[in-house]
């Protein structure tokens, strides 16, 4: 059953007079070159908000606290992979920081003549029988790329400095810890200040790719006027 309107208006007005308008949350995207995902990062930052705005105003305590800061978790981990991920395999692709990540050197066995084999074992005295591969470079699947390598490569790229890197990273592994059973063997306490982490960081880990995507010429912020022609 929905709160009657007054109560609905003013828990909207307070969370919305706390959360920012939609300037606020396009400044922290606008050098994602996909409209689409930077939509979406604008909206999942803006839930963010939102829960945690409301929570905060009720005041909970206990076993509400931890929801609210599993959910602050779950969402700003989203946010840093996905802003992460974009950023890396679309603007970066081509520098060997993304490429360690996203290549690996596969095997691919050839067939060679008895006549080459006998003098491979002419000359080596292998134990065993003798198998000629070639290497190649092969494509890892996107979806194993461990958060981890992706932070690493920001890192390595000068996207990110060593402090946002730790708190990212935490930010990630406690996002993985959100399971019961999980939590029960790791024996992590959810923490609000976490969860302010988390949020306090992200504005310095948005400045801080947004300068560096600048100054490479990979993004150019746009005008008032482009934004307002882009949404409309």
């Amino acid at each position: 059953m929905p709160f009657p309107e007054s109560i609905k208006t003013a828990i909207n007005d307070y969370v919305e007079k706390h959360t920012g308008n939609s300037k606020f949350y396009s400044e922290y995207f606008w050098f994602i070159s996909d409209a689409d995902l930077r939509t979406r990062l604008e909206e999942e930052f803006k839930s963010a908000r939102y829960v945690y705005k409301l929570l905060e105003g009720l005041n909970v305590q206990d076993w509400l606290l931890t929801a609210e800061v599993r959910i602050q978790i779950l969402l700003y981990a989203s946010i840093y992979e996905a802003v992460l991920h974009h950023v890396l395999l679309q603007d970066y692709a081509n520098t060997d920081a993304v490429k360690n990540i996203t290549t690996y050197e596969a095997r691919k066995r050839i067939n060679v003549s008895g006549a080459i084999k006998q003098k491979i074992v002419d000359n080596y005295l292998p134990s065993g029988d003798v198998v000629v591969y070639q290497i190649e470079s092969a494509a890892v699947d996107e979806r194993k790329i461990v958060f981890e390598d992706k932070a690493k490569a920001a890192f390595d790229l000068g996207l990110i400095d060593q402090s946002i890197y730790e708190v990212i990273v935490k930010i990630y592994s406690l996002r993985n810890a959100i399971h019961l059973h999980a939590e029960l063997r790791r024996n992590i306490a959810y923490e609000i200040n976490s969860a302010r982490d988390a949020y306090w960081h992200l504005q310095g880990f948005c400045r801080r790719i947004a300068e560096k995507m600048s100054k490479d010429g990979k993004a150019t912020k746009p005008t008032a006027k482009q934004e307002n022609n882009d949404r409309g």
